[in-house]
């Protein structure tokens, strides 16, 4: 990861011409100041970590006609609000909003609120396996609906590029098809490379994990992948599917166990974590941390 900081006009616009494509930087709040934080997971793909307090940018039609790349831009909007144009239509962009757009062809951004904050991932338009019409429709429509596929995408990158794990590329790729193409879909679509299916399916646990019918055929059967593949999915964790559950429910009743408001019971405990019940939360607690819930929070509140 790369570390660019500007604080006058033509830095930034130095720094966000390298970094991306050359833009025009027209209007900057009063004391500004710019951050990028840039990394290159790939050839094709680059993450930057954009934060300024307000400016606005163009690509202008003399600057995109001498377009040498076929880049797009997908961003998230992390803080703050503005706008993006593009091919006659304006979008609002808001907290969550991911945008997509072409950067061979005219575009303006005007984040000129304080305290803005971007996540923006740079690609190749023919990184992405997907249809040039599919490409084009997004671009037209300039913003993407909200959906998990976007969610997982940003936080997927954030992580790659916070450890610089160079090798992300191809998982990125593919969420980021998945998550174009899945928004034109009636249906949820899979991602397509296993890098990209752990994503999901962790995810998917992350936010299921405190339900008891969270189980392993239904894990499958949720994500169209059998039981095998489930398995294989998973050797990239070092678990198996149900140990990978059993854990993060774990990590949970521990939680609740440290900070949790002493009037919970460890019935309540078990059941906010998704185990069966007590009895089976107790075994699996025990095996775990050698001591039984009871013990273990009593332990935790002594040592306090």
């Amino acid at each position: 990861m790369s570390t660019y900081e500007a604080s006058s006009a033509d830095e930034w616009q130095d720094i966000v011409s390298g970094c991306f494509v050359p833009l025009a930087c027209q209007s900057f709040a009063p004391s500004f100041r710019g951050v990028m934080d840039h990394t290159q997971l790939g050839p094709g793909l680059s993450v930057s970590r954009v934060t300024t307090d307000g400016t606005s940018v163009e690509r202008s039609v003399r600057l995109a006609a001498r377009a040498e790349t076929d880049d797009l831009h997908i961003s998230l909007q992390v803080h703050s609000s503005g706008h993006v144009a593009q091919g006659g239509r304006t979008v609002p962009v808001r907290p969550g909003s991911v945008t997509v757009y072409a950067t061979d062809k005219p575009y303006r951004q005007n984040y000129s609120r304080p305290e803005q904050r971007q996540m923006i991932i740079q690609v190749s338009r023919h990184a992405l396996r997907l249809p040039a019409g599919m490409i084009d429709a997004a671009c037209e429509r300039l913003l993407v609906p909200s959906s998990t596929g976007g969610r997982l995408l940003f936080e997927y990158v954030a992580r790659a590029s916070a450890s610089g794990d160079h090798a992300g590329e191809g998982v990125a790729l593919d969420l980021a098809e998945t998550m174009i193409h899945g928004s034109f879909a009636s249906a949820p679509l899979m991602p397509k490379s296993r890098g990209g299916m752990w994503e999901l399916i962790r995810d998917h646990i992350e936010h299921n994990f405190h339900s008891p019918s969270l189980a392993i055929d239904a894990l499958a059967s949720q994500h169209h992948v059998s039981r095998r593949r489930l398995y294989e999915i998973f050797d990239v964790s070092g678990a198996s599917p149900a140990e990978w559950i059993r854990e993060r429910r774990l990590r949970h009743a521990e939680k609740l166990l440290r900070n949790g408001d002493r009037a919970l019971s460890i019935a309540r405990i078990s059941e906010l974590s998704g185990f069966a019940d007590p009895t089976t939360f107790a075994r699996a607690f025990r095996r775990t941390y050698t001591v039984n819930p009871q013990d273990f929070r009593a332990i935790v509140r002594h040592d306090v």
